[in-house]
């Protein structure tokens, strides 16, 4: 890697930091160069502006291509046993690591979601090891469009970690277990008929 190359990198990750810490507004070009351990100055032979800066750091660090490679892993012989494990692994992957939401929050309040179509397209997978095989198990599924399950899967579970950071883990007798939150995302609020 040459050592322009590592100096970008070096800047991006400072960057990321600094906007899960402190927001997009919180965060100046001189603090970004300063934890990058560069001149002010010098940061402009990388990037022309900040905005810049963050554009490509909320393409890389995208929360939502990480869950993608992320349900990729999930396993389980039958449609239940795969999404319940491609669910727990989502929960461990966003509780692991909350900074993830944190950029996806400052992208939507901060910079009103702009980035996000770009992001979409330099970063969603057009082959996805866990749609070939949910979708090899279609008999034990409804008829779902695959963008429609993989954003159910998803949003499900940031809901569910955004609803635990307001009320707390404490309280699974009384909010629902994960257990029991997968259960309602696996089979729905309504009775069979």
């Amino acid at each position: 890697m040459s050592s322009e190359v590592a100096k970008r990198k070096q800047i991006l990750e400072s960057a990321y930091r600094l906007f899960v810490e402190r927001g997009y507004r919180g965060s100046s070009m001189r603090d970004i160069a300063k934890n990058s351990e560069i001149k002010a100055a010098s940061i402009y032979n990388h990037f022309d502006n900040k905005e810049l800066i963050f554009a490509e750091v909320f393409k890389e660090k995208h929360p939502m291509f990480r869950l993608l490679s992320i349900l990729d892993t999930a396993n389980g012989e039958t449609a239940e046993e795969l999404l319940t494990d491609a669910i727990d692994r989502l929960n461990t992957e966003l509780r692991s690591e909350p900074e993830l939401l944190n950029l996806f929050f400052v992208e939507f309040v901060e910079m009103d979601g702009k980035h996000i179509q770009a992001a979409i397209d330099a970063n969603f997978p057009h082959d996805s090891i866990f749609m070939r095989k949910i979708f090899g198990m279609k008999s034990e599924l409804r008829d779902i469009r695959e963008p429609v399950l993989v954003r159910s899967l998803i949003g499900t579970v940031f809901a569910n970690i955004m609803f635990n950071w307001f009320i707390g883990d404490s309280k699974p007798k009384r909010w629902g277990s994960h257990v029991e939150m997968t259960d309602v995302l696996l089979r729905g609020i309504l009775k069979d008929e």
